[in-house]
């Protein structure tokens, strides 16, 4: 296997150190983006930069294209599709709602998820796992402040589409990480990104230093995080990955006290127990085992069970 060792894979501790890497990646993510709006920088100027450099990074780590195959590149068309849409649509909603609105609202992805993979026959849903759930959703709740939950519904119309974009996103991308290599699939989503943000390069501000930077971070991290986060999903599901993603709020919101110096309230560090006991409560049952992740796809693609199968 080229990029990516099947027995290391497989452990446990893998899983661990995937999800970690990525809910970290992420978390900071939004902490530089914050420092960059400080700087001046423009949000469009932010989601142009963060797809290029996104590109850039994971063709490096790539290392040489990898044909997927004509059946492939059309899924990998619409996941990059989804993703673009998820992003913009994200962009759009923060500019008329608050982000703890946003925030909010995008906790509810990992329910949707769930419940169009318990409808696919992937998993099998508990009252444990809804009770878990209920748990997250009150910690995250509780860590943003719900108070001020206020903003234009076209705002909140276009963060719920957003919830719908990344949980079909997810699902989908479920399949194909069992197809093929997490680290391929990267190398082709944020290219065709780039190629979609073409026509938006027309409407962004003139670019700077600072927002070179910012971007040039954001992207690394959207990268790393992406790679982490497909590789940890063909492991152990979309579900369970989306609900151990939550845990990256109480992540932004330590964060955010040790390098913003925002302040926190013991409601909010009442929201973090709340969160963390909630994931680990959230269990699901998976109706059948996962299939291992593809060294590097052939002209057709194959799942790596029937590689794997032929090589033996």
């Amino acid at each position: 296997m080229k990029y990516f060792n099947s027995s290391i894979l497989k452990s446990e501790a893998s899983v661990t150190l995937w999800l970690t890497a990525a809910i970290f990646a992420a978390s900071a993510e939004p902490i530089i983006v914050k420092l960059g709006y400080a700087a001046g920088v423009q949000p469009l100027q932010i989601f142009v930069l963060k797809n290029c450099f996104a590109a850039a990074v994971v063709l490096l780590l790539t290392r040489k294209f990898v044909w997927v195959g004509a059946k492939q590149l059309p899924r990998l068309a619409l996941l990059a599709f989804l993703l673009f849409c998820t992003n913009g649509l994200i962009l759009l909603s923060l500019t008329m709602v608050p982000a703890v609105v946003v925030m909010t609202l995008v906790t509810t992805t990992p329910a949707l998820v769930a419940i169009i993979n318990s409808a696919l026959g992937r998993d099998k849903l508990t009252a444990k796992f809804w009770s878990g759930f209920a748990l997250c959703l009150a910690g995250v709740i509780l860590m943003l402040e719900v108070k001020s939950l206020t903003g234009h519904p076209l705002g909140i119309l276009a963060v719920l589409a957003a919830v719908v974009t990344s949980s079909i996103y997810r699902v989908q991308m479920e399949s194909a990480c069992k197809a093929m290599n997490p680290l391929v699939v990267s190398s082709y989503q944020f290219p065709f990104n780039v190629f979609l943000c073409i026509p938006l390069m027309f409407f962004t501000p003139t670019i700077g230093a600072e927002a070179l930077k910012v971007g040039a971070i954001v992207g690394s991290a959207a990268a790393l995080a992406n790679i982490a986060f497909l590789s940890a999903m063909a492991l152990i599901g979309s579900t369970r990955v989306s609900i151990i993603s939550l845990l990256q709020r109480p992540l932004l919101l330590v964060l955010a006290i040790v390098v913003l110096n925002e302040p926190a309230c013991a409601l909010q560090l009442f929201g973090i127990v709340l969160t963390i006991v909630g994931v680990q409560m959230a269990q699901v049952k998976r109706k059948h085992v996962p299939i291992n992740i593809a060294s590097e796809p052939d002209a057709e693609a194959e799942p790596v069970a029937a590689a794997a199968s032929t090589r033996r």
